[in-house]
């Protein structure tokens, strides 16, 4: 199952204080009222989008006037949503753990990512994580090109805290994300050895320069930053034999955390996903005695996050809500192994954001905010209507129209889906009986290719097409 959960797109990325069950809501109630507002879409205002629609239609031909000031209608280009798109990327994450009762877990992953305005986005990030683990028996297993061989069997839960952080970069090619990788690992490097910023540090990097090395990109400042903490919990059950393995898994991670620019502006975030899964991989051999490799798996996730951006004097200015959920089924078999199955797993992310230039805005998003089973959060929540709280988690569907209509007048809306890729390599030696004790590392590459992006301009959804592979 680590194959799925691990390599799974992590898309998603608030204030502390809450528990799992508020996570879960913060899930299901980003998923019910996304649906509500795109269900209710076609039905925001029926006679001006049509008078919008028409505006437009006229304008191409070159007759009508300014169709911004069409009742309830914006600037075409005020629809589309400011936030840059991911077209495709690629990515490494390399992890591993040592388990002696306690469980201590370290993971370092990075993706250059290529973006919808011809610009590139390097992200660097790294988490360590302490938990524990109970369970029964042991495994003894190494992953190749995502193929496990070993023995074992095991029953396990745990729960871990994870602390975490990154910083992105942008880059005029995909060439150059990696040469910016390729010199912060340099600078990290010589940080360890010789400290960041003294005469022997500087003495390096001279050599370095002589030798006919570089150090150009190595003090870069990052164009964002982030920090997050929270919380992972999982539950699993496997078998591994020599041929094939079979395995079911249940998780659910919960984060906080926030991201700063270099230009002042920040954006909190409350984070959540949860995920189901489970089948059998494995060889096999078919009625001519050829080897045969089979996958009969089936793995469902969902996630949200929720947003607040703030101005470079941490006032909020937008109210941003997401949701994605991914289903994926593969009954397959190959006689060239798992490289001849096409399992990549499909996303679709939905997006809803608001502005908070009034206090109207405020209070719509503190109604999303308590029916999710958020609190508090700083800025926006400053105070409780319990009754109005009651109602909307009775009536979400109401609440989702609202915060449409919303988003529809002064606001964006989006939705993308894209696919995943990975391969996993890794060694895994565990013994448990009651407790756990035991190690893993494993490396993982990722892909990511976005195949339909859509927003609503006004009328309706329509395709950017500059987002999609």
């Amino acid at each position: 199952m680590r194959r799925w959960r691990k390599a799974r797109e992590r898309a998603l990325q608030g204030d502390a204080g809450i528990g799992t069950l508020e996570y879960v809501g913060v899930i299901t109630v980003a998923a019910v009222l996304i649906a509500a507002v795109v269900v209710s879409l076609t039905s925001m205002r029926p006679g001006d989008h049509a008078q919008a629609a028409m505006c437009r239609i006229m304008e191409a031909f070159g007759q009508g006037g300014d169709c911004s000031t069409v009742p309830g209608g914006r600037a075409p280009g005020d629809y589309v949503p400011p936030e840059e798109c991911v077209v495709s990327s690629n990515g490494r994450e390399e992890n591993g753990s040592i388990t002696v009762v306690v469980t201590l877990d370290s993971g370092e992953r990075w993706v250059i990512e290529q973006l919808g305005d011809g610009t590139y986005r390097l992200t660097r990030a790294a988490d360590v994580g302490v938990g524990m683990g109970v369970g029964v028996g042991f495994d003894v297993s190494v992953t190749n090109d995502g193929q496990t061989y070993g023995v074992g069997a095991t029953a396990d839960a745990s729960v871990s805290l994870v602390v975490g952080g990154g910083e992105s970069y942008i880059a005029k090619s995909a060439e150059e994300a990696k040469r910016i990788l390729d010199h912060k690992r340099n600078d990290d490097t010589k940080d360890f050895w010789f400290g960041d910023d003294n005469p022997l540090r500087d003495g390096v990097d001279w050599v370095n320069e002589e030798l006919g090395g570089s150090n150009e990109f190595e003090q870069l400042d990052p164009d964002e930053w982030f920090v997050e903490g929270g919380v992972e919990g999982e539950a699993s059950a496997g078998v591994n034999a020599i041929a094939g393995s079979v395995d079911a898994e249940a998780f659910l991670e919960a984060y906080v955390g926030r991201t700063n620019r270099k230009d002042g502006t920040s954006t909190d975030y409350l984070r959540a996903d949860m995920g189901i899964g489970g089948g059998l991989q494995g060889h096999g051999v078919t009625p001519t005695g050829n080897d045969i490799y089979q996958q009969f798996t089936l793995d469902g996730s969902m996630g949200a996050v929720m947003e607040v951006d703030r101005d470079e004097d941490g006032n909020p200015t937008a109210f941003r809500i997401r949701s994605v959920t991914s289903w994926d089924t593969v009954a397959d078999e190959s006689y060239s192994g798992p490289g001849g199955i096409d399992g990549d797993p499909s996303f679709t992310e939905r997006v809803v954001e608001i502005p908070l230039d009034s206090a109207a805005d405020r209070r719509l998003a503190t109604r999303v905010m308590h029916a999710a089973g958020v609190p508090y959060y700083p800025g926006i929540t400053d105070s409780v209507n319990v009754s109005q709280t009651v109602l909307d988690r009775f009536n979400p569907a109401d609440l989702g129209r609202e915060l449409g209509m919303a988003a529809a007048d002064r606001g964006y809306i989006y939705e993308q889906t894209y696919t995943t890729g990975s391969t996993e390599d890794g060694v895994n030696a565990q013994g448990k009986v009651g407790l756990e004790l035991g190690l893993s590392a494993e490396t993982i590459d990722s892909t990511r290719a976005t195949t339909d992006y859509r927003y609503f301009d006004g009328t309706g959804m329509v395709d950017r097409a500059e987002c999609v592979v």
